[in-house]
């Protein structure tokens, strides 16, 4: 696959997952409650998947890309743990019936938090690591993209 298309489609997983999570802040400001939960299992459960997936597979490529002044490894592996305890937090709380709307400020710190990750993966770990995936860690990679 051409590097162009690996590109597109590293980006368009980290798209399919903003979608899911402004889909749980939607029904948020709806206050909502089922859509709550159902968008928030739903953006956890590729979330994990996806991040899971990058750790094993393109994690050791963005390593080969010897990017400077950055330790891939330690730098994604914090982010992806901020993100799932923090929406692991959400989930556990809301599943414990704890308001929603009294959540927003670990909300609007999750969204943050995603922000800053979609912006480093699309404009430094993607571009340098894209070309450097094996047809293993893709094929990892492909199995864990959530679809838009």
């Amino acid at each position: 696959m051409p590097v162009t298309s690996r590109l597109e489609t590293l980006l368009a997983a980290q798209r399919a997952l903003r979608s899911r999570f402004d889909d749980f802040q939607r029904a948020l400001r709806n206050e909502n409650g089922p859509a709550i939960e159902v968008a928030l299992a739903d953006f956890e459960r590729h979330l994990r998947r996806w991040t899971e997936a990058e750790e094993k597979a393109f994690v050791p490529a963005a390593v080969r890309a010897e990017i400077p002044g950055r330790d891939a490894r330690r730098e994604l592996r914090l982010e992806y743990v901020q993100i799932r305890e923090l929406t692991r937090y959400l989930m556990q709380e809301i599943a414990e019936g704890i308001r929603p709307n009294t959540l927003l400020g670990f909300v609007e710190n999750l969204d943050r938090r995603l922000h800053a990750h979609e912006k480093e993966m699309g404009q430094v770990y993607y571009p340098a690591a894209a070309s450097l995936l094996t047809a293993d860690e893709w094929q990892i990679l492909e199995q864990a993209r959530p679809e838009e």
